[in-house]
């Protein structure tokens, strides 16, 4: 961990730390996660929303990227599938990748986002993901606690309701083992924060997502948030491609109120409280940007 996790806190912090991504010329990409991140974790997975400051600082940003792309890019990148997500941040000038980055699409500031929607809802049609979402269902019995999110060729299954969080995942992670091991599912089991997620075999996750917007965009400088297992991902090769002298990265954690992932905490170099306060360091971020 570095000494910059001492610069985590008030907003002068924010203020330091957006100082800190701004300092070098050329490209800043802002990576930025959803739930957890710039959303409170909400106890029905349908009923997150952004944080009211999140989203007016995104805004900013994706106004900055739209009109000096060579200054700034905008991406979110989030487990949802782009047709959730998008309607829930309403961010022109970003990037949206869905579904661990399985999938993409671009929404233009003052774009359509009913017509992303539909666009993005399309691409996601009955798929063996669904499948083994209702087996899993089935053999638990139905519980109202679990939620199961269809998201075209992946499925998650949510458990952030069970009593006892613990005990759900536990037969979660069974279910899902023994449906893998006796039917025909091409898919990979991947576990978060509460949720147990089905991708394609070899579709990858978030680490891959970041590493196809390193190869695209070619960033000087990379701000990335996020507040699990997956996002983790990203900052490992984010810590990397900083060791080996290709940009300057800094990977900020959000921390959970019960308890953060001990993998996100390992990977961070800066852990803030709440989600609030990552919308402070993006509205930091945008303030000094739009000094320039």
């Amino acid at each position: 961990m570095t000494a910059v996790r001492a610069l985590a806190g008030p907003l002068t912090s924010a203020r330091a730390l957006a100082a800190r991504v701004a300092a070098l010329e050329g490209r800043i990409l802002v990576i930025t996660d959803f739930d957890g991140t710039i959303s409170e974790i909400d106890p029905d997975p349908m009923g997150a929303r952004i944080d009211p400051l999140a989203r007016r600082a995104l805004r900013r940003l994706g106004r900055i990227a739209e009109s000096r792309p060579d200054r700034l890019a905008l991406a979110i990148l989030t487990g949802r599938a782009v047709s959730d997500v998008v309607g829930r941040a309403r961010v022109g000038g970003a990037r949206y990748l869905g579904n661990h980055g399985l999938d993409a699409d671009w929404l233009p500031r003052r774009g359509n986002v009913r017509a992303l929607v539909a666009r993005a809802a399309a691409s996601g049609p009955e798929s063996p993901a669904a499948k083994l979402g209702r087996n899993v269902a089935g053999a638990l019995g139905h519980p109202d606690w679990l939620f199961v999110e269809v998201k075209g060729g992946s499925v998650a299954l949510h458990y952030r309701r069970a009593p006892d969080p613990d005990d759900a995942g536990r037969v979660i992670g069974e279910a899902v083992d023994l449906a893998l091991a006796t039917g025909r599912f091409d898919l990979e089991r991947f576990d978060g924060r509460l949720i147990v997620e089905l991708r394609p075999a070899g579709a990858g996750g978030k680490g891959e997502a970041v590493g196809r917007l390193l190869a695209e965009l070619a960033p000087r400088s990379v701000l990335s948030l996020g507040d699990d297992r997956s996002d983790a991902e990203g900052f490992v090769l984010l810590a990397q491609a900083r060791a080996a002298g290709r940009l300057a990265a800094l990977n900020v954690g959000i921390h959970d109120r019960t308890a953060s992932p001990p993998e996100l905490v390992e990977a961070a170099d800066v852990m803030l409280a709440a989600p609030h306060d990552a919308a402070r360091l993006l509205s930091a971020l945008a303030t000094v940007l739009e000094r320039d």
